[in-house]
């Protein structure tokens, strides 16, 4: 019997998973247990669900990688985002890989015939901290291999977001500043900044220092990105967060505080285009 995919519209954008839990091992990731996605999945059957969901569902968006990364294994990712931009919908890809000469060209021919079909494709890069990735993302590439990424794919002109998410309670400021220099050096096309998700047993925010985490507001909230709506406690220091969205406009970049809120900036300018 095939495992059912849940999939869900919100503002525009349906989210649809790799199927394969991701290898990079990132301290805070939420993916591990479960609660958004099944583990492992035949890539076939994450598709041939998605079309069934697709043909009775209203959307604009569709928004690839959410329960693992597309580019951990990057023959399985690329395969599944050529049938994807194939279904006549804008298409974002999240990653914190590193995409090859050969992944780059593949994803400049469905560039090419996602323009046919007056689509567009994007990119989230998620870096969560600079100096301390070593330790809180000790199996994926480093800062400075996503930043050639960012660099990589805009040489495509293919628009890339930054995901500075989850914003960690320990993480200084400083280094976070050092992150926006960098990125912006880069060209991309904005930040987008969200806040630290953590379940009941806490496993997400273990290596975080818990005097630190106590003093991070938090509430309790259904996850309302995720079709399997897990009820998890968010963390987020609304009053830090806006320095640091005061930090990005003053150095020239474009803040967002939903992915799905940059999907919809990136179709609005291609209307206008």
């Amino acid at each position: 019997m095939a495992k059912r995919i849940m999939f869900k519209v919100e503002k525009g954008r349906v989210l649809v998973p790799v199927g394969e839990p991701c290898s990079f091992g990132c301290r805070y990731c939420y993916t591990r247990g479960g609660e958004v996605g099944l583990s492992r999945v035949d890539p076939e059957e994450v598709l041939t669900q998605f079309y069934a969901f697709a043909r009775g569902a209203s959307f604009e968006t569709i928004q690839f990688g959410y329960d693992g990364d597309p580019f951990a294994n990057p023959a399985r990712g690329l395969a599944m985002l050529q049938r994807l931009s194939l279904l006549g919908k804008h298409v974002n890809f999240s990653t914190k890989g590193h995409i090859n000469e050969t992944g780059l060209a593949v994803l400049a021919e469905i560039q090419h015939q996602m323009q046919l079909r007056h689509t567009t494709l994007s990119t989230l890069v998620s870096l969560s901290c600079w100096d301390s990735a070593s330790i809180v993302e000790p199996h994926t590439p480093s800062p400075i291999e996503r930043i050639r990424t960012v660099a990589s794919i805009k040489s495509l002109n293919i628009p890339v977001f930054i995901a500075v998410r989850p914003i960690l309670p320990h993480i200084p400021d400083s280094e976070y500043v050092r992150l926006i220099t960098e990125v912006l050096l880069a060209k991309c096309d904005g930040f987008i900044l969200g806040p630290l998700y953590v379940d009941d047993r806490g496993q997400f925010a273990r290596f975080i220092p818990s005097n630190m985490l106590r003093q991070t507001p938090c509430r309790k909230t259904v996850v309302s990105w995720s079709a399997h709506a897990p009820t998890w406690t968010r963390y987020e220091d609304e009053a830090r967060l806006h320095r640091l969205a005061a930090v990005i406009e003053k150095k020239g970049g474009r803040v967002f505080f939903s992915s799905a809120d940059a999907m919809a900036d990136i179709i609005q300018r291609s209307v206008v285009a």
